[in-house]
C-alpha cells in the first residue's frame, strides 16, 4: 500500500521484509530477510521517511529504493505511485491495472540469438499489455462506459484510440508521463493490434525486427564458422580487415558479402565469449569472461602471507666509473646517472595488510626475498616475544625451482599463486597504495608504469631540470625505511589486536634450531670442532660457541657447516657436511645438528668474577663429571663382554688377546689377570682404600686459567 508522507510516494516497511514468525514482522509477500533489509538501511541505501512507533508502522520512501527492488515491489504489490495518483479522469485509466504475467514473460523472453529485452524495452512492453488489457475490458463492457447513450451513433474503437493517446498527457508526481506506451494513434490501427493481441498474446507487442534472421547475411552454421575463425585470429583484425577477409571467401562460395564493418562489430561482441581466448589470450579470458573466486582476508594474525618484488618509483643519483678512450689512451671517468631505483620485496600480512617484513636490494633475488622474510621473522618475534611462522603462505612463480622447498619449509601450507593471475595477489594493488599514499608525495618520485595514461605521470621536464638535487642511493633508502615504518605505526595496534584474536592452534612457533638452518648465513667453508669448541671468525671477532650436549663429543671427527643470525650472534646451529681440499664447503650431509651457545669467557681474578661467572664454572665442571663417569662406565662395559667371551671360548685364554690389547682391569693391572687366566694364585697385596668415585681422567692443561693464544687457535675465517 502506498501513502503520501512529506510530500513523498511512501510504502511500508513491512511490505517489503519476509516473514519472519519468530520476531512476527513482514509480510507474505515480502522478499527481503529481515538482515538483508537492516543491513541496506544501515548504508544509507534504503531511506527511512518514519520510523515505527506504536501504532505506526514504519514507512520507507519508494523512489529511494534500488531498482530490482523497485520492479519486485511492482511485481507483487503494482506501482505505488498509481496507487497515490489514481483521480482518473477517464474510463479507460481506470481501467488500467498490473499485469505480473506480462511482466514474467517480457523479463525472461530471449530472441533467435538468445539476447534478453532491455530493461526500458521489457517496462514498456509490460505497460502495453496492461493498457491493451484495459482497452479489451472496455471494449466488452462498452453500455457501462457510456458508449452509444442519447441515441448517437458513433465508432467505438474512435472513442477508444482517443482514450488511448488521451493516457499520454497524465502526469504522475514527479511531472514525467505516466503511460508513455507507443501504441497505435487510430482506431483501425488500434482494432487491428488488439485482434493480433488476441491472437497471439505478448509476443505481438514486441517488435517485428527484433530477433529477426530474415534479413541477416550471415545465416547458416558455414557463415559463422567463418565469422568466428576470422574474429578468433591472434593478429587482432580490426572490423573492416575482417570483413575484407570474409568478403573474399563469401565470393568464392557464392554468399551475399558484408556491406559495413558495423556489422563484423555486431558480431563481434556476439562471439566474443568464444573468441576472446584465441584474440587476446587465455589471461585476458579468464580475467574477462570467467567467474572469479571471491576471498575474504583472514580476521587474526600470522594466519595468511602474501610476498613479491616492486621497483619503487624514486630515483637517485648514481656515480659509476666508466672508461673513454683519449688519443688512443684509455681514461677513467665518473658519470652520474639519475634513473636508477631500488627494488623492495614486502612479506604483507593479508590481516590489515601489514607489512609484516620487507627488504631492499638492487634487485629481485633469492637472496632478497630470504632477507624480506627473515626480516618478518624477526619483527614478528619484536611484536610477540618469540618467533613464529606463518600458517600458510604465498608467493608467485619467480625462481619456483630454487624457493619452493624453502617457502614449503617455513609454513605449513604453501599456496603458489596461479600463472598469470594478478588477481590471486592482494599484495599487487597494496603497491599501488603504497605509490598513492607515500612515495607519489615525494620529490623524486618517478610515475607509475609506462602503460598508465599520461596524466598520472610526473613533469620529467621539471624533473629532469632539478635532477642535481636528486637524492643518493643513502638517501633514498632512508626514504624507504621512514615509509614503511610509518606504515607498520599506522597498523600496529590493529594488527596487535589481530594477534589476540588468534586461537593457540593457528600460533605455529618457529624453533632456533629451524630457523637458523633454514634462514641463517653461512661462511661457505667448513670447521672442525676440538676440545675448545668451535672456533670462528664472524664480523672481524674471533668468537668461541660450546654445548652442553653430550652426544656432540662422539662426533669430532665431522666436518661443520656453520648457520647463524647476522643479527644475533648468541648462537649457531652447526649441520655435519662434505668439504673440499680447501675446506670449501661442498655439500651439507644434514644428517647431524648441534645448536651451540656462544661460550662465556671467565675472568682470571676471582675479584672480577660475578654470579653468573661462577654459573658457569659449576656447569662446566658437572658436564666434565658426567663425561668422566660416561668413559668410565663405557670401559667397565667393554671389560664385562670380554670377560664373557672368554669363558664362552678357551682359546681367548691363551692370553693371546690380553696381550695384544694389554686389557687393564678397574684398578689398572694386566699381568695379575693374565696369571689368574693360567691358573696360577695371584696374591693380592695389600693397598689403601680410597672413597669411591669417578676416575679423574686428566686434562691436558693443569691450570684452569689457561689464556689462549692465537696460534693455539684453528678457527676458519
Amino acid at each position: 500500500m502506498a501513502v503520501i508522507y512529506n510530500d513523498k510516494v511512501c510504502i511500508y516497511a513491512n511490505e517489503l521484509i519476509m516473514y519472519d514468525p519468530k520476531r512476527k514482522v513482514g509480510s507474505e509477500k515480502g522478499f527481503l530477510p529481515i538482515g538483508t533489509y537492516k543491513g541496506k538501511v544501515s548504508r544509507k541505501q534504503i531511506a527511512i521517511a518514519r520510523r515505527a512507533s506504536l501504532r505506526r508502522p514504519a514507512l520507507v520512501e519508494f523512489d529511494s529504493l534500488e531498482v530490482y527492488i523497485q520492479q519486485l515491489y511492482i511485481k507483487y504489490y503494482g506501482d505505488p505511485h498509481e496507487d497515490v495518483e489514481r483521480a482518473a479522469t477517464s474510463p479507460l485509466e481506470r481501467a488500467v491495472g498490473y499485469n505480473e504475467a506480462a511482466y514474467s514473460f517480457f523479463t525472461t523472453y530471449r530472441d533467435g540469438a538468445g539476447k534478453p529485452l532491455r530493461p526500458e524495452k521489457v517496462t514498456l512492453y509490460t505497460l502495453q499489455a496492461r493498457v491493451l488489457d484495459a482497452v479489451i475490458r472496455l471494449r466488452d463492457s462498452n453500455a457501462e462506459c457510456g458508449f452509444g447513450r442519447g441515441g448517437s451513433r458513433f465508432n467505438v474503437w474512435d472513442r477508444l484510440s482517443e482514450m488511448v493517446n488521451d493516457l499520454l498527457k497524465v502526469r504522475d508526481s514527479k511531472g514525467n508521463t505516466r503511460y508513455p506506451h507507443k501504441l497505435p494513434s487510430t482506431g483501425k490501427t488500434l482494432k487491428r493490434k488488439v485482434d493480433q493481441y488476441e491472437a497471439e498474446g505478448f509476443i505481438a507487442l514486441v517488435h517485428k525486427n527484433k530477433g529477426n534472421t530474415s534479413a541477416a547475411l550471415i545465416r547458416d552454421e558455414e557463415d559463422e564458422a567463418i565469422m568466428h575463425k576470422l574474429l578468433s585470429q591472434h593478429m587482432n583484425l580490426n572490423n573492416a580487415q575482417i570483413m575484407e577477409q570474409y568478403n573474399k571467401i563469401a565470393s568464392i562460395l557464392g554468399k551475399p558479402e558484408i556491406k559495413s564493418p558495423v556489422t563484423v562489430d555486431r558480431y563481434r561482441k556476439m562471439m566474443e565469449s568464444t573468441t576472446l581466448g584465441h584474440q587476446r589470450g587465455t589471461t585476458v579470458l579468464r580475467n574477462s569472461l570467467e567467474m572469479q573466486h571471491k576471498r575474504e582476508a583472514p580476521k587474526t594474525a600470522m594466519t595468511y602471507w602474501t610476498l613479491d618484488g616492486w621497483d619503487v618509483e624514486l630515483v637517485y643519483q648514481k656515480r659509476q666509473p666508466m672508461d673513454k678512450k683519449v688519443n688512443g689512451e684509455t681514461r677513467i671517468y665518473k658519470k652520474t646517472t639519475y634513473h636508477n631505483r631500488k627494488t623492495i620485496v614486502v612479506v604483507l600480512d593479508a590481516c590489515g595488510k601489514y607489512p609484516i617484513g620487507y627488504a631492499v636490494g638492487d634487485h629481485e633475488s633469492p637472496a632478497l626475498i630470504r632477507e624480506a622474510l627473515r626480516n618478518a621473522i624477526r619483527h614478528a618475534r619484536e611484536l610477540f616475544g618469540a618467533r613464529y611462522k606463518p600458517l600458510q603462505l604465498q608467493s608467485d612463480n619467480y625462481q619456483k625451482g630454487v624457493m619452493v622447498p624453502f617457502y614449503e619449509a617455513m609454513t605449513v601450507h604453501y599456496i603458489p599463486a596461479a600463472l598469470h593471475n594478478a588477481k590471486a595477489k592482494i599484495i599487487e594493488p597494496y603497491f599501488n597504495y603504497l605509490n598513492k599514499t607515500y612515495y607519489q608525495l615525494e620529490k623524486n618520485w618517478s610515475g607509475v608504469n609506462i602503460n598508465s595514461r599520461r596524466g598520472s605521470q610526473p613533469n620529467i621536464e621539471i624533473l629532469n631540470k632539478n635532477r642535481h638535487l636528486i637524492p643518493d642511493e643513502e638517501g633514498v633508502l632512508a626514504q624507504i625505511h621512514g615509509i614503511m615504518q610509518r606504515e607498520r605505526a599506522k597498523k600496529l595496534e590493529a594488527y596487535m589486536a589481530a594477534w589476540e584474536r588468534t586461537p593457540m592452534e593457528r600460533r605455529m612457533p618457529f624453533c632456533d634450531e629451524e630457523y637458523l638452518f633454514l634462514m641463517g648465513d653461512t661462511t661457505g667453508r667448513t670447521n672442525r670442532l676440538t676440545g675448545k669448541g668451535l672456533l670462528i671468525e664472524l664480523f672481524g671477532e674471533r668468537i668461541n660457541y660450546e654445548s652442553f650436549d653430550m652426544e656432540l663429543r662422539n662426533h669430532f671427527h665431522e666436518d661443520w657447516s656453520v648457520h647463524y643470525d647476522p643479527d644475533d650472534l648468541s648462537q649457531v646451529l652447526i649441520v655435519n657436511a662434505e668439504s673440499t681440499k680447501g675446506h670449501r664447503l661442498a655439500k651439507e650431509t644434514g644428517d647431524l645438528k648441534f645448536l651451540l651457545q656462544r661460550d662465556m669467557k671467565t675472568p682470571m681474578a676471582l675479584i672480577d668474577q660475578k654470579p653468573e661467572h661462577f654459573e658457569h664454572r659449576r656447569k662446566v665442571d658437572e658436564f666434565n663429571r658426567q663425561f668422566e663417569r660416561r668413559y668410565v662406565a663405557r670401559q667397565e662395559q667393554v671389560d664385562e663382554v670380554i670377560t664373557a667371551m672368554q669363558e664362552r671360548n678357551p682359546l681367548l685364554k691363551s692370553n693371546s688377546l690380553l696381550d695384544r690389547a694389554l686389557l687393564t682391569d678397574s684398578r689398572g693391572r694386566h699381568k695379575d689377570r693374565k696369571y689368574e687366566a693360567r691358573g696360577q694364585t695371584v696374591e693380592d697385596v695389600d693397598f689403601e682404600e680410597i672413597a669411591p668415585g669417578p676416575l679423574r681422567v686428566p686434562s691436558p692443561l693443569a691450570d684452569d686459567d689457561y689464556e689462549w693464544d692465537d696460534a693455539d687457535m684453528n678457527f676458519s675465517r
